[in-house]
């Protein structure tokens, strides 16, 4: 059932059945696996950054900016810093 209503399918679920999952899904922050999710659509939806030095402020706060952004679409964020 819990899968049907993230997925939205294949089969309906009762309104108030989704209302509880639904519920739990905001009161536990629940957020779909990335992993899961590429292997069922083939894509990894996955973006790498490479920065210089992740001990500037700067740059940390520039991969953390990135990082929301790509996780707020979709997307997750593989980083590496040089050095």
């Amino acid at each position: 059932m819990v899968s049907y209503v993230v997925n939205g399918g294949p089969k309906r679920v009762a309104p108030a059945t989704e209302a509880k999952v639904q519920d739990a899904i905001r009161r536990l922050g629940y957020r779909p696996n990335a992993a899961a999710r590429a292997l069922k659509l083939g894509s990894s939806e996955t973006i790498g950054l490479v920065i210089p030095d992740n001990s500037n402020p700067f740059f940390s706060l520039l991969a953390h900016a990135v990082e929301e952004a790509a996780a707020e679409r979709g997307y997750a964020l593989v980083q590496s810093a040089g050095r």
